[in-house]
């Protein structure tokens, strides 16, 4: 008996597992250092994850579902025991998602890694992407990607995003518009102004804040060196003249994230 339940198991593997891919890559960061990413396609759910372990300790997963158009960046920040702080803090940032800048998940399931071994270097650099949220994310997350609300479910309520990608997401089947906007919790009406009548920003930047219990605005910043972000196309011979799928683009691109605190050692990450 437990060897047919053996088979049994085999077998789905075998038909199922296709399906999805899991990709083990070594990419080399812009200071020269190797480091590991994960990459997973999931293409029943229709998501691909990226994840990798930063020199200084800070794990970092980005999820991307495609379906709701949702990108999910979560960031693990250990505590820095000199500077006084324990345990450690999970952030998760929601963005709208570009799917123009990230391979669909049956394509990336396609994908075959011939030299597991090759160190990989990112072919285009696609820059700085500056976020600056205004809402804790509440409830929403659940709303906009069920896949996302269980990527995030660690940081609890420090789940961020922007109020205008709200009207970005269209709703989903039976949601109206107003039901994303009823869940989340905007940042107090002091924060969101730009400047105070004596041109000083309303709120500081927690860099620069020396009281450890005052509301600032908090920096994070976060590299993927390497991650597929598009299909390559080359042209059929003269005879035919139609182009095929080649192979795929890489790129390279870092994100600032800035989010409100009410006390300046809930930011653990000075920048």
């Amino acid at each position: 008996m437990e060897g047919f339940a053996l088979k049994i198991i085999i077998l789905i593997y075998i038909f199922i597992q296709p399906s999805n891919l899991q990709l083990l890559i070594n990419v080399k960061n812009q200071g020269g250092d190797v480091m590991q990413e994960n990459i997973t396609a999931n293409v029943s759910e229709d998501t691909v994850t990226l994840e990798f372990l930063r020199l200084d300790g800070i794990y970092v997963s980005q999820l991307v579902d495609f379906t709701n158009e949702v990108e999910a960046m979560k960031i693990v920040i250990p505590a820095e025991e000199e500077l006084g702080q324990t345990g450690h803090q999970i952030l998760c940032f929601l963005t709208h998602a570009a799917q123009a800048d990230f391979i669909a998940p049956d394509a990336m399931a396609k994908l075959r890694q011939k030299n597991p071994g090759t160190v990989r270097v990112a072919e285009e650099d696609k820059g700085w992407r500056q976020t600056t949220t205004t809402a804790w994310a509440g409830c929403a997350t659940r709303l906009l990607s069920p896949a996302a609300a269980r990527h995030c479910s660690a940081a609890r309520d420090r789940v961020y995003l922007r109020t205008a990608d709200l009207t970005r997401w269209g709703p989903r089947p039976g949601l109206e518009q107003s039901s994303y906007s009823s869940e989340v919790t905007p940042f107090p009406s002091h924060v969101l102004m730009s400047d105070t009548a004596d041109g000083k920003p309303a709120v500081g930047v927690c860099v620069a804040e020396t009281d450890a219990g005052k509301e600032c605005i908090c920096h994070l910043e976060v590299c993927v060196n390497w991650y597929p972000c598009g299909l390559k196309y080359c042209k059929g011979k003269p005879q035919g003249g139609l182009s095929y799928r080649c192979g795929i683009k890489t790129c390279h691109r870092c994100y600032r994230y800035q989010y409100y605190v009410h006390r300046r050692d809930s930011c653990l990450s000075y920048l």
